[in-house]
């Protein structure tokens, strides 16, 4: 009994220490490690954010001034948002595709698609009037080629940047509805009702007209899952 007795009060004192260390470790020193992390962190992010934004910016815009050189676009504009025009606008784009596709079979690059376009401005309007007045429209349609601001597309496991490119813009009556585009050269006017993945033929084509910086920074690939673990959670998770 006078051995324990002679033990329990360091034992006592002891357990003390470890309350009071473990309570003064969640108190004060755990919130400072943790508003010193975060704060750590958000002026990491605030730095990355000022410094990278602008370069980062730069390089998409100058590869979209590079694509914008390859690339023609299609665009065609309903007269409104009603469904019969939006219907009809669908109609037009199906028969004016078909209309172009043999037009269309020799040209190898962008230029020579402008040029037979350009020649044939006239008669793929007369075509796209035509085929509104068999549905029954007869507000008719306007042809042009010319630039467009358009917003960021996917084209399949394809991603274009926002920017300026040239396209073959189709107006229908007062060009007021939603519109629909794609790529005419290359083609890919047919990967949005068909495929989900763009074909092999499509993207070699893309691969021969740009460099492979380019290439690589359009296409879509499967990123791996990234785990981010904190020393200081697996110290807590470990203590408590």
């Amino acid at each position: 009994m006078r051995f324990a007795n002679f033990i329990n009060p360091n034992m006592h004192e002891t357990s003390n220490r470890k309350s009071f260390t473990k309570k003064l470790f969640l108190s004060y020193i755990l919130p400072f490690l943790l508003a010193f992390l975060i704060t750590l962190y958000a002026l990491f992010g605030a730095f990355v954010s000022f410094t990278g934004s602008p370069a980062i910016k730069e390089n998409q815009a100058l590869l979209q001034e590079d694509l914008a050189k390859q690339i023609l676009r299609f665009h065609i504009l309903g007269n409104s948002d009603s469904e019969e025009d939006q219907n009809v606008k669908l109609y037009v784009k199906e028969g004016i595709m078909t209309y172009l596709t043999p037009l269309l079979k020799d040209c190898s690059d962008k230029e020579s698609t402008t040029k037979v376009l350009m020649n044939h401005l006239t008669d793929i309007e007369k075509e796209a009037s035509r085929l509104l007045a068999m549905k029954g429209y007869y507000y008719g349609a306007s042809v042009a080629l010319d630039k467009g601001t358009f917003p960021i597309k996917v084209y399949g496991d394809i991603t274009l940047p926002a920017g300026e490119y040239d396209a073959l813009k189709i107006k229908l009556g007062m060009a007021e509805g939603r519109n629909w585009w794609c790529i005419l050269f290359p083609n890919l006017c047919f990967v949005d009702a068909t495929y989900t993945v763009v074909p092999e033929v499509s993207k070699q084509q893309l691969k021969t007209l740009l460099t492979e910086e380019e290439y690589t920074s359009i296409i879509k690939e499967e990123k791996p899952n990234v785990v981010v673990k904190f020393k200081l959670l697996d110290f807590l998770s470990k203590l408590f």
